[in-house]
Order: structure tokens, then C-alpha cells, then sequence
């Protein structure tokens, strides 16, 4: 804008002056101006140019720097995408792997839980046949009260190899039901729940008959529910009553407050 008014000026005072009032001194100073005039206009152009430069490379360089900075970001947004990937696959594998386990389980302990009445009587004849010879009574019942001492003392591991090596000798023995409860008891109590659970349920049907028999009910309810199996647990505690009604009401009232706090129906 400048620049069009000097000129603008220039061409006014070419065409308005008269040509006769004109002198050759004025004429020089006239071409002189119009000349520093010119020079003014290319040095503001050079400045001009240069400013424009100047700012379209601040500009470029600014914009390189914002993508590389971009790049950056998204390749470390990546990386950590892929690292969770894996994580979430070996996740994945490692649930399938333990819902394998549970349902084998699960089949293994329904089959268990669910023998009929037909099966038991079977396994009772089988017993017999198969009864090992008669042992002297004193030392059935100094084996026993090992193994029980054992378990008393809190040592587990030596209770449970003592209880199972005694059903073993002695299975047709009157013992025999306890120390199979009491072999469940070894497990339960290092909370290694899920061979509690096919313990207490051989109890609950190989000795329907014996003492322990309400005991092994109750206690597989408490596995069950300790394996987070509510819809079992909530089976084993309300069936208690209905299962063994001349039970200790200590039992009958552990298996009711236990339902209760799984909300059974």
C-alpha cells in the first residue's frame, strides 16, 4: 500500500506540473527522488521475500517436528498394544486350562455325589467279598490313634499318609469311616479344597451308616462353597436335615446358618 501511493504521487506530479514551469534543476531532482523512490521499493520487496521465507521454514520445521513427535507416540502406542495382547492371549490360555480342570473335576465329584442307592449297595457287597483278613483289634486301634494324633499335632502331611495307609489295610474295619473323614479333614485344613471334596464325598456315600457320615455332608458343602460352587454347597447344607434328622443339632445348625449365608433356596 505504500509503495502504490508513492508512486501514485509520482505520476501526479509528472502530469498536474506544467511542462513550461518545469526547470532542468527540478527535473534532476525529480528523477532523483523517483530513483531513491525504486530503490525504497526493492528493498522493501527483499525484506519482504525474506520474512516470508523465513516463516514458511519456521512453519516446515515446526510441522516436522509435530509428525516425527506423532510417529513417536503411535509406534509406543503400538508397542504397548501388542505387549497386552499377549498378556490378554496367555491369559486366555491359562483360563481355558483351569475351566478344563474344574469340569473334569466337577464330572468326577457329580458322579460321586450323585451314586444311587443300588451302586451303594453294591460297593457294600463287593466290600465284603473282598474284606481283608481279621487284624488283631489293639493294633487296628493303635494305627488309628497314630494317624489321629498325627492330624491333632497339625502335622498334616503325616496324618494324611497315615489315614490312607490305614483304609488301605484296614478297609472292612469299623475305622475305617472315620479316618476317611478325618483324612478329608487333612486336606481341608491346608485348604486344598478340591481333594477335600472327593473325600468327604466318598464319606458321604461309602459310609452313609457311620458316625461321620453328617460330618463328611457338611464339610463337603463348606469345600463346595470354598471352590465358589454355591448351587453344590447350597445342595450338601439344605440336604443335611432331610439326610441324617437325628444329627447332632450343632451340624444341623451349621448347614442351616451356612445356607442362609449363601442365600440357598
Amino acid at each position: 500500500m505504500k509503495q502504490k501511493n508513492l508512486l501514485l504521487c509520482l505520476v501526479f506530479l509528472t502530469f498536474c506540473t506544467p511542462a513550461f514551469a518545469v526547470s532542468d534543476t527540478q527535473t534532476d531532482m525529480l528523477y532523483d527522488k523517483v530513483e531513491r523512490l525504486e530503490k525504497d521499493v526493492m528493498t522493501l520487496q527483499r525484506r519482504s521475500y525474506g520474512s516470508s521465507a523465513s516463516a514458511a521454514g519456521t512453519l516446515a520445521a515446526s510441522s516436522n517436528a509435530s509428525l516425527d513427535g506423532l510417529y513417536t507416540q503411535l509406534n509406543e502406542q503400538e508397542a504397548t498394544v501388542r505387549a497386552l495382547t499377549a498378556k490378554i492371549e496367555t491369559l486366555e490360555f491359562k483360563q481355558k486350562q483351569l475351566e478344563d480342570k474344574i469340569n473334569q473335576m466337577n464330572a468326577d465329584i457329580d458322579m460321586r455325589f450323585n451314586l444311587s442307592e443300588k451302586k451303594g449297595t453294591t460297593s457294600s457287597a463287593s466290600a465284603k467279598n473282598t474284606a481283608a483278613p481279621k487284624a488283631d483289634v489293639a493294633t487296628v486301634q493303635a494305627e488309628y490313634d497314630k494317624a489321629y494324633n498325627a492330624l491333632k499335632k497339625g502335622d498334616y502331611k503325616t496324618a494324611e499318609s497315615a489315614f490312607t495307609a490305614f483304609m488301605k489295610k484296614y478297609p472292612s474295619s469299623s475305622l475305617a469311616g472315620n479316618a476317611n473323614y478325618w483324612l478329608g479333614e487333612t486336606y481341608y485344613a491346608r485348604k486344598q479344597y478340591e481333594q477335600a471334596v472327593g473325600i468327604f464325598a466318598d464319606g458321604f456315600t461309602k459310609y452313609k451308616n457311620n458316625s461321620k457320615a453328617p460330618d463328611n455332608l457338611l464339610k463337603l458343602g463348606l469345600s463346595m462353597s470354598a471352590l465358589k460352587r454355591k448351587t453344590d454347597a447350597c445342595t450338601a447344607f439344605t440336604s443335611l436335615p432331610k439326610e441324617f434328622p437325628k444329627a447332632a443339632k450343632t451340624l444341623k445348625d451349621r448347614a442351616k446358618a451356612e445356607a442362609k449365608k449363601l442365600s440357598c433356596k
